[in-house]
């Protein structure tokens, strides 16, 4: 199989602590996808990174780790995230810089790379709806999943509709709270005969696949220190089982194995 993970890599910095690490939507999930997909599976990163000192350290992340890069080194800043961890080991975005991603393009290469994709992996949030929109409109035959990353703070229904019938599989990480925008999700899913994977944080997970459900607890953590990245590692883990024949259930406990081993570190990957 033949994985594309089209997106972020950046770094991930600390607050008040300064601590920086390796880090990214895309990163992460390719970081570990290359240990949870076979060793016969390829996988690539299709991204962009500055001229500053971050992208050494991203792409450092990425050296000797099995991931076939094609990433662009553009004049300018790469992509930071600021973090504040709460009492609690929640995270919270304070500041978001999306720096040389803001002016990044597929070339002619990076379209043969997406549409050779078995499968095509990538997030799409507030800042940068338009180079998603631009990945939409790329020719692949493979199975399409999208990681809905700040579909908590900014649910945009138009933008999934949109492209929904370009898309097989969603990631939403969602309050248990927000009934009203599970209850679309799913409503989606049945309309559209699509997966959609709704994360909930302590409260586990459920799947929508059609007008199927399926629940999954959370995997029991002794001390949560880190949530950064335990989405990145659950769709990983979900999509290794699932494009490999493990049913909706394994592949959503699968998931929550990962991520319990996250959340119980510092950064999304160690």
């Amino acid at each position: 199989m033949n994985v594309v993970c089209v997106g972020d890599c950046g770094v991930d910095q600390y607050i008040p602590s300064g601590e920086r690490h390796f880090g990214g939507i895309t990163a992460n999930f390719a970081r570990h996808a290359r240990n949870e997909f076979p060793v016969t599976d390829d996988i690539h990163v299709v991204s962009c990174v500055g001229s500053d000192d971050g992208a050494e350290l991203v792409l450092s992340g990425l050296h000797n780790s099995g991931i076939t890069c094609h990433i662009s080194r553009l004049p300018g800043a790469t992509p930071l995230q600021t973090i504040a961890i709460e009492p609690d080991g929640e995270k919270n975005f304070i500041r978001y810089d999306e720096g040389v991603l803001a002016n990044f393009s597929f070339g002619e290469s990076e379209r043969k790379i997406i549409a050779g994709s078995d499968l095509l992996v990538a997030p799409v949030y507030l800042q940068i709806v338009d180079l998603f929109d631009d990945l939409m409109g790329l020719e692949t035959s493979g199975i399409v999943s999208i990681d809905y990353a700040d579909f908590l703070q900014h649910p945009d229904f138009d933008l999934l509709e949109r492209h929904i019938g370009s898309i097989d599989i969603g990631f939403f990480g969602l309050s248990v709270d927000e009934d009203q925008s599970i209850a679309h999700i799913a409503r989606l899913a049945a309309r559209h005969e699509k997966l959609f994977v709704v994360t909930l944080g302590a409260h586990g997970s459920r799947a929508f696949y059609g007008k199927h459900c399926f629940e999954c607890s959370p995997v029991p953590v002794t001390r949560v220190v880190d949530t950064t990245g335990a989405g990145d590692a659950f769709a990983a883990a979900f999509l290794a089982s699932y494009c490999h024949g493990s049913s909706v259930p394994d592949a959503m406990q699968n998931g929550a194995t990962l991520a319990a081993e996250v959340v119980g570190r510092v950064g999304s990957w160690s």
